[in-house]
């Protein structure tokens, strides 16, 4: 062997030696399916984090059950078997003072939204996600506010005395529809359309997501544009993934997360003018002032003084909507 090609065959065997940085993968829950504003904003997530980390970084979704249910998905954080996770009113059944997440008539619209959980009240919620659930909000996602709908109209608090409304069978909504003078009514979603074509119920209350695809814009005649819940999601990282990323990467994610955000909120603002349209060409539509619905909802939550953080947490929420 010559000089030369002993020099080639050393240089190309210490190549060969030099470890390639591997690509670190991750994996990312979500019960949604492609076409969901929450779903499409987590693949844009993906996308950013592989773009700006130049292929360092892979987030793979986990979407449309692959990574089980919302529980399973949450219990995945703390297990360290999901990184990262897209969760909406699960994180309660982990910390109950977190029921502020589906709470009726505390938020008055997504500004107020945004700037609770973008501000200290919001970095106290991930602190209690971390101590609670092994996972920190890095974002939070918009969903379509909740309606009513009924088979009479609506224009005032007066209107639902006693009617008869499905709610879903959780304590805190329950004890806010009785105080609006309504009968709260729980049952299972499936059974709804039928109730209310019988009129074993009198209204319910959705987004108008599935007010119209699911048949209640055929069932009952009128929607009131309450938005008496502003709906919410967090985009969440496990601790065992974050502290797994070297601390100058971080806004790598966290960037990303603001800009998935803002797809997901654009992508739903233009669902709820797109449903509220077809809903109309259904529909009478009306649109109450709250004032009188929030006066009547504002003492209920000392029913639920003894959950720890619950009351702070509350009250908090209602003075900054002061600005809103």
């Amino acid at each position: 062997m010559t000089l030369r090609n002993a020099f080639l065959a050393a240089t190309l065997l210490g190549a060969l030696a030099i470890p390639v940085s591997a690509e670190t993968v991750f994996k990312l829950g979500a019960v949604g399916s492609p076409g969901t504003p929450e779903v499409d904003a987590a693949l844009r997530f993906a996308e950013i984090v592989a773009e700006q980390s130049e292929g360092e970084y892979r987030v793979d979704v986990l979407h449309s059950g692959q990574a089980g249910g919302e529980r399973e998905i949450a219990e995945g954080l703390q297990f360290g078997t999901s990184d990262f996770a897209i969760l909406g009113g699960i994180v309660q059944n982990f910390d109950p003072a977190l029921m502020i997440v589906e709470w009726d008539l505390l938020f008055k619209n997504n500004d107020h939204v945004r700037a609770v959980m973008n501000g200290p009240i919001g970095d106290d919620i991930s602190d209690r996600l971390s101590q609670n659930l092994g996972a920190r909000k890095i974002a939070t996602l918009m969903r379509s506010p909740r309606l009513l709908t009924t088979n009479a109209e609506v224009n005032e608090l007066g209107d639902i005395a006693g009617m008869k409304v499905r709610v879903p069978e959780m304590p805190a909504r329950i004890a806010l529809w009785k105080a609006l003078g309504a009968q709260p009514t729980p049952m299972a979603f499936p059974e709804v359309v039928p109730a209310l074509q019988l009129g074993t119920i009198d209204g319910q209350e959705n987004p108008i997501g599935l007010i119209t695809s699911t048949g209640i814009d055929e069932a009952v005649d009128y929607l009131a544009d309450t938005k008496h819940l502003y709906g919410f999601m967090f985009l969440l990282a496990a601790e065992s993934a974050w502290d797994s990323i070297p601390e100058g990467d971080r806004a790598i994610f966290t960037e990303a997360a603001e800009q998935a955000a803002a797809y997901n909120d654009e992508l739903v603002e233009a669902s709820v003018q797109e449903g509220m349209a077809k809903a109309g060409e259904k529909m009478t539509v009306t649109r109450p002032d709250l004032a009188a619905w929030r006066a009547a909802t504002a003492e209920v939550y000392q029913q639920f003084s003894d959950v720890e953080g619950f009351t702070d947490l509350y009250t908090r929420i209602v003075e900054a909507g002061q600005d809103y």
